[in-house]
């Protein structure tokens, strides 16, 4: 019995009305970090330039890179919910244009990295490439019957660790947002 009572009477006392101020800010520090964060992880995604999509089943097609850098391709199916899916075992050849060298892109064998977005989409990376400097550029797909019809080949920047940092400042802002807004409640109400 004295034991709860001496465990009652040390209960740590009620945060101070003066911090709710400080910790309701940095919750919405938080808020608008998670805010950036999301936004980042979709430009990944969907880069407003140097992202191309055509038919899988088109042996060939030609697109334009404004920067160098590397680049990946990858393979999307409609509907698949996030379900990994089998990629063809296919290569592909990425050329800078008039006479540039070849670049062979083959499937990876393990480990693969997916996507998949909203509308169930799912987006399996095929390989990477090196645009040594900006211009014209063509994907040949000399195996193209061997993807469903429904398939895309997409043409993206890679987006490396940059997705990985993205993700950690969301889960990392998220959980500032929470604590900053639970813990400053409580201080506002004076709960202990």
């Amino acid at each position: 019995m004295l034991l709860v009572e001496a465990a009652l009477s040390t209960a740590s006392p009620a945060l101070s009305p003066w911090l709710a101020i400080p910790l309701f800010a940095l919750s919405l520090l938080g808020m608008m970090g998670l805010f950036y964060s999301i936004r980042g992880v979709l430009r990944l995604s969907n880069p407003a330039e140097n992202a191309f999509a055509f038919p899988a089943a088109q042996p060939a097609f030609r697109f334009t890179l404004t920067r160098p850098g590397r680049y990946e391709v990858g393979c999307t199916r409609p509907g698949r919910w996030g379900r990994l899916f089998t990629l063809p075992s296919v290569v592909l050849e990425v050329q800078a244009l008039p006479a540039g060298a070849v670049q062979r892109l083959t499937p990876p064998s393990w480990g693969y990295v997916k996507r998949s977005n909203m509308s169930g989409d799912t987006t399996l990376r095929f390989d990477t490439f090196q645009a040594l400097a900006p211009g014209a550029y063509e994907l040949r797909n000399p195996g193209a019957a061997q993807f469903e019809p429904a398939d895309q080949l997409r043409v993206l920047p890679a987006a490396g660790v940059k997705l990985v940092l993205f993700i950690i400042a969301c889960a990392f802002s998220g959980l500032v947002m929470l604590v900053g807004g639970i813990m400053g409640l409580h201080a506002a109400l004076g709960v202990h």
